[in-house]
């Protein structure tokens, strides 16, 4: 008889009892044992979609010297000659099978990084390569060894074909923008070209019309129906021919190029590339303007179009002027506003989901490089979900279990309930409970004069809104209004960290039943939210939206819970018999993370011994007092083992992390009337909240010239060490030495610089380009920066030597440029003189009046601007100081900050990235989802990473960028936050000491100072009080300072609160430490908090003055295919190489580039 408790691996050749089957998947031997050996030498590393996708591993067949011993692989190209014969074979088998295939090429090399002598694996890769039955593999091994061989040599980690006729559509016939030959073969990219040279034939659709191509074109080595790859071969060998390929998106725009040709030639060819039911086709663009002129704008006058990126010009000069980006650029129509019109997310989203996994930590033995090791495999464990209803608390209802399949078990019980609320949702919306409207309702309705959604007019459009699901009157609407505030269809999912640890436990279950994944990716593995189509009929799927609530609220779990107030756990208490049990689960739990290791373990009856509890990430200890926590809640809950225990723990979690969002939802929608639950992020929801309060109307910029004028202006914060080291010698500290002179150590920083920057006048409206001769006529200096106009200029700038030594330690004008010697882009202040710099003009008045010359300014913009956004942030600001929760303060600086961070956001940058789970779908006859097949089929295939047999990530070349963003208003902020820090620099600070004054160290918005003088804190008091916040001075301070101006933006602060500073080093950027009396203050960029905390003051000095690097132990998560490990890495914590300034010969002294000093 069959034994039902097991199942058999065909893998392992084994059987594997039932229960524990999931977990045999996970394995180390299971996947050892999925590394077939494909032959000789070969391997199949990953295979999905029965073959259909594969990886292989090939490794060189090594030669031998006449003596018999084995020689060693010098090169590259060497390697892939060694395994050619391997290649071959494996290429061969492939087409067999499948008659063509798509093929890249991803060689693994050992290299040494010259900057620590570290060895690392760095891997190079070509691109997919369409290959046929008729290629030549002497030919692609030629071209790909050439290619790998040039990423080597630069060390930079950085096809479809022509088939038989397609009718053009409809709307792009209209155009009479192309010429479509009607061919009978496979040639009609040839025949296309032919169109091309010969436009002034009669019947130009007839293949009759003209010589047959062959008697023309040189065809030799070319496929037929010619790829995109292919056409570089063509124009290899028609050298007077140039190629670019558009294509034609869902909605019969125009995209790409497909294909871009290197060197415009005097004949260039524009194609069309059609693709119908998996057949592609070739025609002619003979007219580009009258084929995209609709699509991109409105004007009717003459316009030059680049065939690029399908942007337009007024004039030839500014057509050849521009920066292309090499992919069509879509700009807003002239005159475009953006204001707020998400008045959907007023309402509340009825149903709310939070969620959490706990996992098992096996041990695991791999190292991936000279310095890195895995040392865990995380596998998922338990797991628990909350459902939180808007209008019923009763419908709320959590869900835990515990198991080797408990991925599997949460999408099948998510998917259950999921089920549930959608027959909710559906019958409200279909059947919506009756308005519930009293007198006092029906007063509010008539006396109504705006609308309670959008605050304009109502006139005769008065609707009362109502909720679907209550019956509760919500006050007077428009009819246009109302019919926008549909309960959403979508249900969240918060997971905290889901992107960068929870999603990597479940997806592959997600995937492995119907219904699209939708990702908004960083990268093929890492996804800011992602959304899940659920199948409720054969026809109708429902969304589920998986969001990271650590985007809202960016620290631990525990940290937010120390925030919450006792009476905002209501989903917590609900779950508690006693105040006892409730007391004990309001702070977050203490769990051994490590000890818990496999499934054994969770069987064991009492708590482990407290050194079990030891963090290896953090390289912490437990405290007794926390082991005495977890010691009262085993008892207080009667827990009979480790199991027990971790359920309880993951469902604290999930209930604590639900009264925590939701304590967010209710503040939220109290101050600013939106739910969170309807956004991804904290800047999305800041943004739509500003626009909401502030009622602003942004104008969006319709001219590429001023958006990639703006772009190239956008730097970052200067972070700059410009003395190594420093030591303070005053009377405050017990080693006074009065023979030396007074001197003090000074670290001051900035409140809120940003929120006093988006305080300012910032643009809004009517930007205009000027010339040069416009320009001329702009006295800069008298401008008052609270003008309704300003200007973003681009300008020449002398920086006289006279300043070299007065500005040596902070210069002005910072660029993004390799300084020499170094390899990387830095953004660097120097002393060399600018020319076509990008700058506001209020930075650029501090500029001339501290010395700088302006010799030319080349052209500008112009624009309305006022402090719109002072409102919101004073709101905020104002909102915060008056709150006596925790929670809420962090909650209001969390919108002030955020918002920042949505003004820079760079459309250019997105990748697109699609999730498929099955290689055909024969039932996917509306082609909405996107199957494996289709995708590697298109033109702007990029790469495919393999999860599983059931899931891959396909990654897409962009075919589009909108640039619909106002970044104007990040440039802005940007420039005025380091106005202000140069301001205080130059104007107060070394105004008044001169000479006596130099700067060690600067990090966007903090400076250390070391001053010689008798008392700076006398200084402080007399001459400099209105700069500064001294509300972390003690009241009794010896100072005699009393303590005022309590976080006002854009005052400054002394970091260490009258506390004396003894010591700085610095090495280099992020890299630095302070020393006091009583504590020394750490950082070192690159490195884990735990790395950090093991510093020493002395190990900074040590490394400065002796030049040896010292390393740490990094522990951290690392996620590899959706599987994740913990790594140990051995990396250089500490080093002196600083390529941002010319060290003197001390290794203390240091010069900006650009000083006349320095004469290499």
């Amino acid at each position: 008889m069959p034994n039902f408790k097991t199942i058999f691996c065909s893998v392992c050749q084994k059987s594997i009892l039932r229960k524990a089957f999931p977990g045999h998947l996970r394995s180390n031997i299971h996947k050892n044992n999925t590394v077939l050996h494909y032959d000789v030498g070969v391997e199949t590393v990953n295979s999905a979609f029965k073959g259909r996708i594969v990886s292989y591993r090939i490794s060189a067949e090594r030669e031998r010297a006449p003596n018999g011993e084995e020689l060693a692989i010098t090169s590259p190209l060497h390697f892939m000659h060694s395994i050619s014969s391997r290649l071959q074979k494996v290429l061969d088998s492939a087409i067999a099978s499948h008659v063509s295939v798509k093929v890249n090429f991803e060689l693994f090399v050992k290299v040494i990084l010259p900057r620590d002598d570290s060895m690392e694996i760095k891997s190079f890769t070509t691109e997919n390569i369409p290959l046929f039955q008729n290629y030549t593999f002497n030919d692609l091994l030629e071209n790909v060894s050439q290619v790998i061989c040039k990423k080597i040599d630069e060390f930079q980690e950085k096809g479809s074909g022509g088939s038989s006729y397609i009718d053009l559509p409809k709307k792009i016939r209209a155009k009479k923008a192309c010429i479509n030959v009607r061919n009978s073969d496979e040639y009609c990219f040839a025949w296309t070209v032919m169109s091309a040279l010969y436009p002034d034939v009669k019947n130009p659709n007839r293949v009759s019309s003209y010589p047959y191509f062959t008697d023309v074109l040189n065809v030799d080595n070319m496929h037929f129906p010619v790829s995109l790859k292919d056409i570089k071969t063509f124009e290899i060998n028609n050298n007077n021919i140039s190629i670019n390929v558009y294509g034609i998106d869902e909605k019969q725009n125009i995209i790409g190029p497909l294909y871009k040709t290197l060197i415009r030639k005097k004949t260039h060819v524009n194609m069309l590339l059609l693709e119908k039911d998996g057949k592609s086709h070739y025609c002619l663009i003979k007219d580009l303007t009258k084929l995209v002129r609709n699509q991109v704008t409105k004007h009717h006058s003459k316009l030059h179009f680049c065939d690029e990126c399908l942007l337009f010009f007024k004039s030839e000069q500014d057509h050849d002027g521009h920066v292309c980006g090499g992919v069509v650029t879509l700009l807003p129509d002239s005159g475009t506003i953006m204001q707020f019109k998400n008045y959907h997310c007023m309402q509340d989203v009825p149903f709310v989901i939070y969620a959490d996994f706990e996992t098992i930590l096996e041990p695991y033995s791999e190292s991936t490089g000279a310095c890195t090791a895995k040392v865990q495999k995380h596998l998922p464990a338990a797991f628990a979900y909350y459902i939180v209803c808007n209008y019923d608390n009763s419908r709320n209802h959590l869900v835990t279990y515990r198991g080797t399949d408990c991925a599997t078990v949460f999408v099948k019980s998510l998917k259950k309930d999921i089920k549930k609320i959608y027959k909710l949702i559906k019958s409200a919306s279909e059947s919506p409970v009756p308005i519930i409207y009293d007198e006092e309702d029906q007063k509010n309705f008539e006396r109504a004069d705006n609308c309670y959604l959008c605050s304009h007019l109502l006139i005769d459009d008065k609707v009362r809104d109502h909720c679907h699901f209550t019956g509760k009157y919500r006050g007077a609407a428009h009819s246009s209004c109302n019919l926008k505030f549909r309960i959403p269809k979508f249900i969240p999912v918060f997971f905290h960290n889901l992107s960068g640890y929870d999603c990597h436990l479940f997806i592959r279950e997600l995937s492995s039943f119907p219904g699209e994944i939708k990702v908004i990716p960083k990268n093929k593995e890492n996804y800011i939210s992602f959304t899940k189509f659920i199948q409720i009929s054969s026809t109708n799927f429902f969304a589920v939206r998986f969001v990271d609530s650590f985007k809202f609220l960016g620290t631990s779990l525990e940290q937010l819970a120390k925030n919450l107030q006792q009476k905002d756990y209501i989903n917590l208490r609900a779950y508690c018999d006693n105040e006892s049990q409730f007391t004990l689960l309001r702070r977050k739990g203490v769990y051994p993370y490590s000890y818990m290791s496999n499934w054994q373990v969770y069987e064991e009856k009492n708590l482990p011994p407290i050194e079990k509890f030891y963090n290896n990430l953090t390289d912490e200890a437990l405290s007794e007092s926390d082991y005495d926590h977890a010691k009262n809640v085993w008892h207080c809950f009667n827990i009979t083992n480790l199991g027990e225990y971790t359920d309880l723990y993951v469902k604290s979690d999930v209930l604590i992390l639900s009264d925590i969002f939701e304590k967010f939802r209710k503040t939220c929608k109290i101050n600013y009337d939106l739910d969170p639950a309807f956004y991804l992020t904290a800047p999305s929801l800041s943004f739509d909240a500003m626009l909401l309060k502030t009622k602003v109307k942004l104008e969006l910029l319709s001219d590429l010239e001023m958006i990639r004028m703006i772009q190239k202006g956008i730097r970052g914060g200067i972070c700059l060490c410009s003395k190594r080291y420093a030591k303070s010698n005053n009377h405050y500290q017990p080693n006074y030495d009065p023979s030396q002179p007074s001197r003090y150590l000074m670290y001051v920083d900035c409140n809120n610089l940003y929120g006093f920057a988006m305080c300012s006048y910032l643009p809004y409206a009517d930007f205009k380009l000027i010339n040069e001769k416009e320009c001329e006529k702009l006295d800069i200096t008298n401008i008052p920066n609270d003008n309704d106009y300003g200007y973003i200029l681009e300008v020449d700038l002398e920086y006289p030597e006279k300043l070299h030594d007065l500005h040596n330690d902070l210069p002005f004008c910072a660029e993004n440029f390799t300084p020499p010697g170094a390899k990387n882009v830095k953004l660097i202040p120097n002393l060399y003189n600018k020319y076509n710099y990008i700058i506001h003009y209020i930075h650029l008045k501090t500029c001339i009046q501290n010395g700088l010359r302006l010799k030319k300014i080349h052209k500008g913009i112009s624009f309305r601007q006022s402090p719109y956004l002072k409102e919101y942030i004073d709101l905020n600001t104002h909102l915060r100081q008056n709150s006596n929760s925790l929670f809420e303060q962090d909650f209001f600086k969390l919108l002030n900050n955020s918002i920042f961070g949505k003004t820079l956001e760079d459309t250019e940058r997105r990748v697109d990235v699609k999730l498929v789970s099955t290689w055909r779908d024969e039932r996917n006859k509306t082609k909405k989802m996107f199957t494996a097949e289709q995708l590697i089929s298109r033109p702007n295939f990029h790469s495919v990473s393999i999860f599983d047999e059931n899931l891959v990530a396909i990654q897409l070349k962009r075919e589009k960028v909108i640039l619909d963003k106002p970044i104007y208003i990040g440039f802005t902020v940007l420039e005025l936050s380091k106005n202000h820090m140069y301001d205080f620099h130059y104007s107060v600070m070394k105004n008044y000491y001169n000479d006596k004054l130099s700067l060690c160290y600067t990090d966007t918005d903090s400076l250390l100072y070391c001053i010689e003088t008798n008392d700076f804190y006398s200084d402080l008091k007399e001459n400099f009080l209105d700069y500064f916040d001294t509300s972390n001075y003690v009241l009794d301070n010896c100072f005699d300072i009393i303590p005022k101006n309590k976080k006002v933006p854009g005052l400054f602060k002394d970091e260490l609160g009258g506390k004396i500073l003894l010591e700085f080093v610095g090495l280099r950027s992020k890299l630095s430490s302070l020393r006091t009396n009583s504590y020394e203050v750490k950082k070192a960029k690159g490195v884990k908090k735990n790395v950090t905390k093991k510093l020493k003051f002395s190990d900074y000095t040590n490394v400065l003055s002796t030049g040896k690097e010292l390393r740490g132990k990094n522990i951290l998560f690392k996620t590899i295919k959706h599987q994740i490990f913990t790594t140990e890495q051995n990396k250089v914590a500490l080093s002196r190489k600083d390529d941002k300034r010319f060290i003197a010969k001390d290794n203390i002294s240091t010069l900006s580039w650009g000083h006349y000093y320095i004469t290499v």
